[in-house]
């Protein structure tokens, strides 16, 4: 059954869903929340003559630098917002502001928002699933399916939403891995240096 708003508001001040940052009050849905974009980008490069066996493993990918991530200041130089330019057809690995903590007896659903649809852009390519226990920002596949250049702006755009359903018994912990994983880190990484910068500045 798919959590109502109350419902999740009372998970929230239970800690038992978390979300760090907090959210806004205008992120809250009827049914589901928005999800801020992050200040990591992944692009995926052209590797020639290379061939894989996704249910081998991606380490080897990894190795021969498929992989090249980069990750935005907020503003440049001049004061103004950066931004991730999506060209038509390209897919880029991005990252939720947010970090989610689920319990073991609920699933989340990461999908899309209209808004962003009617653009061709799409969050995942079919990998909805947020498994119970996750704790970490959400990866994003996201792909500009449409003809236009797309300007991705972290902190101000808000491409995707959470719902949660409950599950009928409580599952086991599980762990993110590989590339997911990676990612994770890195942003847990950044997201630390950043507090530790401001309370410096402070």
């Amino acid at each position: 059954m798919v959590q109502s708003q109350p419902a999740l508001r009372k998970a929230v001040v239970a800690k038992r869903i978390r979300f760090d940052p907090p959210l806004e009050e205008d992120q809250w849905g009827e049914a589901s929340v928005d999800l801020r974009l992050g200040f990591t980008f992944t692009i995926l490069q052209p590797l020639k003559d290379v061939k894989v066996s996704v249910a081998r493993g991606l380490g080897e990918l990894g190795r021969l630098g498929f992989w090249k991530t980069i990750t935005l200041k907020e503003k440049n130089e001049m004061g103004q917002r950066n931004s991730f330019l999506l060209e038509p057809q390209q897919l880029v690995l991005g990252m939720t502001h947010e970090s989610v903590s689920i319990p073991l007896d609920l699933i989340g659903l990461v999908e899309g928002r209209t808004t962003y649809a009617r653009v061709g852009l799409s969050m995942h390519q079919t990998a909805p699933w947020i498994q119970p226990g996750w704790n970490g920002p959400i990866v994003l596949e996201i792909i500009n399916s449409g003809p236009l250049q797309i300007e991705l702006t972290p902190l101000i755009d808000r491409p995707c939403q959470l719902s949660f359903l409950k599950l009928d018994k409580n599952s086991q912990r599980i762990s993110a891995t590989g590339c997911a994983k990676r990612m994770c880190i890195r942003a847990r990484s950044i997201r630390s240096n950043s507090r530790s910068t401001k309370a410096d500045r402070a």
